[in-house]
């Protein structure tokens, strides 16, 4: 499963940054969020969400020893995992990236997004 993303839904509200960290810090911090919300302020004023695609070659993890099934389950990785993926997925704050874990089956992100530009997907 991963979550499919449709950007011309998204209104920018960020409501899926602030779930995403308060499911798993506790704390509304949408710096510390899985997804990212960007606005292409300078020409189309579109906002663009950024999520963990859940590639099966995942290549964020290269040149590791790491076992990619549990490392899916994990929130927080090391920083360093961020400037790996080709497709800017993993938000990266205060040395740490943050990843999609899909809430453990039920993404919180996609609960609370009200446009359906966060859908869940079977691939």
């Amino acid at each position: 499963m991963r979550i499919k993303v449709n950007k011309e839904k998204c209104s920018g509200c960020r409501l899926c940054e602030t779930m995403c960290s308060l499911f798993h810090l506790g704390a509304v911090n949408t710096e510390k969020s899985a997804v990212r919300i960007e606005k292409d302020d300078l020409s189309t004023s579109m906002n663009s969400p950024f999520i963990c695609r859940q590639c099966k070659n995942m290549k964020c993890l290269e040149g590791e020893k790491a076992a990619s099934e549990a490392e899916r389950k994990k929130f927080i990785w090391a920083g360093q995992r961020s400037s790996k993926c080709p497709f800017q997925a993993l938000n990266l704050f205060g040395g740490k990236s943050y990843h999609c874990d899909l809430c453990g089956g039920t993404p919180q992100c996609v609960k609370v997004c009200t446009t359906g530009a966060l859908v869940m997907s079977r691939r």
